[in-house]
């Protein structure tokens, strides 16, 4: 058997863990029905599906294997979804009723993909964390050097130069500022990336997340943001309009954050910067003219990205909405309303709640339209996902944003 050790926060796994083992139980509460129609057959099949395909990624990510052999994601994946007695009851002549047993069948296996995440609840107090996310028990006996990380996307490289620009404008010296898009800064030619970022980051280090669509959309970005937030103390965010305080998301807090253009702010960034490193102010008039030129560059690549960012997506919008058939949805509503009333023929709550949900679904379908993803790619996806839910629009959009940030993840390898 080989080693598996938890690759995430030992706390934060067991918050999650915990909240899928209570999904799984709710979801066994909830269909304990004993003669199920076929409507409520395929609801618990569907919401199954959500939940087992949300745990397989869990599991996928948060533990990591030396040999790559995850048992425990083998063993949940393993749960056999598929029932044969009935077809062997009925190859031996016995009357079935194929879906009470299939429902029966399914509930099992709820509880025996639920029983696999309990013995991993337990187990885990025993497994290892991942070098990264280890709590540091005794600090090393060499002095730590004070330094700024900056913890960003490599699509906002034209940002962060800026940001650096300031750093340097309030005198802190390029030795001190760790910054893996531009030489000079980052890891050195021949080091491992992620050995360089463990290594470096401790308490005395100063953190600045320059936050954006980009930075929520890479795989690297997101491991980066763990690792600095169990090893350092100081965070500083650092938001790029039109990204803005609600879309944050994951453990930062906004109480001390900025956006890039916001002019007051960078007064307070400089006070925040100088008392940490203990750097000797600047001039105030040379850092109030020096800041301004800095912002005024801002300014003009923000509406530059802004302006580009708009016609690429007005172009691709256009072509997609050649593409990919919008037809597709074409007197929705009465479709929508059908099945609902299919669904719940006395259940009038239900029928406006499946109403609301998957009119609100099909907006989205309509306006997803992701800007970073190959088109022909997407198209695929798209339409697999309307051949294999020709009705059910929220599990059309669930696939299409599922697949479209698996590919993201594939791209970032």
């Amino acid at each position: 058997m080989s080693k598996i050790e938890i690759d995430y926060p030992r706390n934060e796994f067991l918050k999650e863990l915990k909240t899928y083992i209570e999904e799984g139980n709710k979801l066994s509460k909830t269909f304990q029905i004993q003669i199920p129609t076929q409507i409520q057959l395929e609801k618990l099949e569907r919401e199954l599906k959500f939940w087992d395909e949300e745990v397989q990624e869990f599991l996928k990510i948060r533990l990591h294997s030396i040999l790559s052999t995850n048992e425990y994601l083998n063993d949940f994946k393993n749960v056999n979804l598929v029932d044969w007695n009935p077809a062997i009851k009925a190859l031996a002549g016995q009357k079935v009723n194929q879906t009470q047993s299939k429902y029966q069948h399914l509930l099992a296996c709820i509880q025996k993909k639920n029983d696999i995440l309990v013995l991993l609840e337990r187990k885990s107090k025993f497994m290892d964390v991942a070098e990264y996310y280890q709590d540091i028990a005794i600090e090393n006996s060499e002095i730590k050097m004070k330094e700024i990380f900056i913890s960003h996307s490599s699509l906002d490289a034209t940002y962060v130069e800026k940001i650096i620009d300031i750093l340097e404008i309030i005198g802190v010296p390029s030795e001190k500022i760790f910054c893996s898009s531009f030489e000079g800064y980052g890891v050195r030619l021949g080091n491992d990336f992620l050995q360089d970022i463990r290594k470096r980051l401790n308490s005395q280090v100063l953190v600045v997340f320059v936050l954006s669509e980009n930075f929520y959309s890479s795989v690297v970005s997101l491991c980066e943001m763990g690792a600095t937030w169990v090893k350092t103390n100081s965070h500083i965010p650092v938001l790029i309009p039109p990204f803005d305080y609600k879309d944050v998301k994951g453990v930062i807090p906004t109480t001390n954050g900025m956006k890039i253009n916001e002019k007051p702010k960078y007064n307070s960034l400089k006070t925040i910067v100088e008392e940490f490193l203990e750097l000797e102010p600047i001039n105030n008039s040379v850092w109030e003219r020096k800041r301004d030129n800095i912002l005024k560059e801002l300014k003009l690549l923000l509406e530059n990205t802004s302006s580009s960012n708009e016609q690429v997506a007005n172009a691709k919008s256009k072509k997609l909405k050649e593409n990919l058939n919008l037809s597709f949805y074409d007197n929705i509503d009465s479709i929508i309303k059908r099945k609902s009333e299919e669904e719940w023929p006395d259940d009038f709550e239900m029928q406006l709640d499946y109403i609301n949900r998957h009119k609100s679904a099909v907006e989205k379908l309509k306006n997803h339209n992701p800007i970073d993803i190959d088109e022909d790619k997407f198209k695929v996806i798209r339409e697999k996902g309307r051949r294999e839910w020709k009705d059910d629009y929220e599990m059309q959009l669930d696939y299409e944003k599922r697949q479209v940030e698996s590919l993201r993840r594939l791209n970032e390898q």
